[in-house]
């Protein structure tokens, strides 16, 4: 979602074109502008395609024959659903009909040269979510919503915005992204006369974790700025998320970007060179980081040539009220070659973060729930998905984000089982290892050893909300999608993909045409 916030930037702002390969769409592209990265961007008939497969539902063994929807459950069934799995990565994420078919508009949050921003309501459970809408003339704007929402599936942690899904009509693409409740941060900084050094620590620490996070995800984002950085509540509390992924990009190893993308203001000087890599958001996010501090930019001009020299020259000129630790951090960040530039996972252990970050927290009964999670029912799988990816606030108290960044040792965005069992031994928490050993082996999907942060809520958060009758609710209306108060085959195809009827006849293990609201809060039962 775009900040609705005019952008401070020079007055000549570069704009986005992505070469995306399009069908039905063919935008005439400036070719100076064109990354040679973006050339292998999914088309919307590819990326329908790809998250409408069931690629982690298939049997994970040769000898597991999937069933006709015709036949009626055996007494084998249990090994059958042995080799699924479900996960939020498996929900139908693109849809070609017209985003008014499932959200109402409920206001305007604002309109720039991206589109324009909506809050709208779910019809099925009145959630409230964002929606960035963008008209399919504008070509360019069209093929970043589709890049925005083929980067966003594929991240997942606490502080990158979470896209749900994409609706494309005959005159735009709808994304819905999850709706943040406070403001950017830089409308918090110009309502603030200062901004300390702790405050802008614990927002900075948050977004190098994301940006370290991405980087090892092979993803740059490439608009790192005040505007982009949003408070998850405007309760005062100062969770961050990032957002607004429309120009950022894969990049793989050894491969360089060219385009001159961005805010001019946060530019580093490898982007006028036409040759840069990740190292620019880090650049980016020392600016910020400056601008924090400061109120005012570190590098300056009246005009776009003055601005570049300025910051080609790298020239810093701190306050003289900045601590040694932030000048040290921030001498290291705006580094002219981006080659000695620190990276976001160095930065993270800089004396400025190690006196001024909030403590590592962590919630003792999250950990042991962790523990004694049990291998789940398919229906469980499901549910535990539609929680963690649906709900909007699944950590209600942040006590989930804090104990998942006190796991993450690493801090590279997931819970590897060696993290795991070194933070039990350093709590003297009592574990087994077989348990810890299960525990991996049942929840994470890609059999990596590792825990992604959706994986470790569906463990430790969901289960405890999926006992309140107001979730099971929910997670009723949100499966049945034409609201005729039963779920039937194809309220379940809706939500998971026409090519999942051997999945729906493993769940609706009576072989009836529909399962009732009653026969689904029985199956939490069970």
């Amino acid at each position: 979602m775009g900040s609705i916030c005019q952008s401070h930037s020079c007055s000549v702002e570069y704009t986005s074109q992505l070469s995306t390969s399009v069908n039905f769409l063919k935008p005439i592209i400036d070719q100076q502008l064109q990354d040679e990265i973006m050339e292998e961007s999914l088309s919307p008939t590819d990326f329908d395609k790809e998250f409408t497969t069931t690629k982690s539902m298939l049997p994970r063994s040769p000898d597991v024959i999937p069933k006709s929807p015709l036949n009626s459950p055996t007494p084998n069934d249990s090994v059958v659903i042995s080799k699924f799995h479900i996960t939020s990565d498996d929900f139908v994420k693109f849809r070609y009909q017209n985003y008014a078919d499932s959200y109402q508009i409920e206001r305007s949050l604002g309109s720039g040269s991206y589109g324009e921003v909506f809050i709208v309501r779910n019809k099925q459970t009145s959630q409230l979510r964002a929606m960035k809408q963008i008209k399919k003339q504008q070509s360019s704007l069209s093929k970043k919503c589709l890049r925005e929402m083929e980067i966003l599936s594929k991240l997942d942690h606490p502080f990158i915005v979470k896209a749900i899904e994409v609706f494309q009509d005959d005159q735009s693409y709808n994304m819905i992204i999850e709706l943040l409740q406070g403001t950017d941060l830089q409308e918090d900084i110009q309502n603030n006369n200062k901004f300390t050094e702790e405050k802008a620590a614990n927002i900075g620490y948050q977004l190098l974790l994301a940006l370290s996070y991405i980087h090892n995800q092979d993803v740059v984002h490439r608009d790192i700025k005040p505007e982009n950085i949003l408070y998850q509540y405007n309760n005062g509390n100062t969770l961050i998320k990032l957002i607004d992924f429309g120009i950022s990009t894969e990049i793989k190893k050894n491969r360089k970007l060219s385009s001159q993308l961005g805010s001019m203001y946060f530019m580093a000087p490898e982007i006028f060179s036409k040759d840069y890599g990740k190292q620019i958001d880090i650049w980016a996010c020392g600016v910020t980081l400056f601008y924090l501090v400061h109120k005012r930019y570190p590098f300056m001009g009246k005009t776009n040539s003055e601005m570049k020299n300025a910051i080609k020259s790298g020239n810093l000129q701190f306050d003289k009220s900045i601590t040694p630790e932030l000048q040290c951090l921030l001498l290291k960040m705006l580094q002219v070659n981006p080659n000695k530039r620190i990276t976001a996972q160095q930065a993270l252990q800089e004396d400025w973060f190690i006196k001024h970050r909030f403590l590592s927290q962590f919630n003792q009964q999250l950990i042991f729930k962790l523990i004694n999670y049990h291998s789940t029912t398919l229906f469980e799988e499901l549910i535990f998905s539609v929680i963690t990816y649906f709900c909007q606030n699944c950590d209600d108290h942040g006590q989930a984000i804090q104990t998942f960044l006190y796991l993450d040792a690493d801090q590279d965005g997931q819970i590897s089982k060696q993290e795991f069992k070194k933070s039990l031994y350093q709590l003297n928490i009592n574990n087994s290892s077989q348990k810890i050993d299960d525990l991996y082996s049942t929840l994470n999907k890609q059999s990596d050893d590792t825990l992604t942060y959706k994986e470790f809520l569906a463990a430790s958060v969901a289960r405890d909300k999926l006992q309140t009758k107001k979730c099971q609710k929910f997670c009723f209306q949100l499966i049945d999608y034409d609201q005729d108060g039963k779920i039937s085959e194809s309220d379940f195809c809706h939500l998971m993909g026409k090519d999942h009827s051997n999945l729906w006849h493993l769940l609706n293990t009576s072989n009836s045409l529909y399962i009732t609201e009653e026969e689904f809060y029985n199956m939490f039962k069970c």
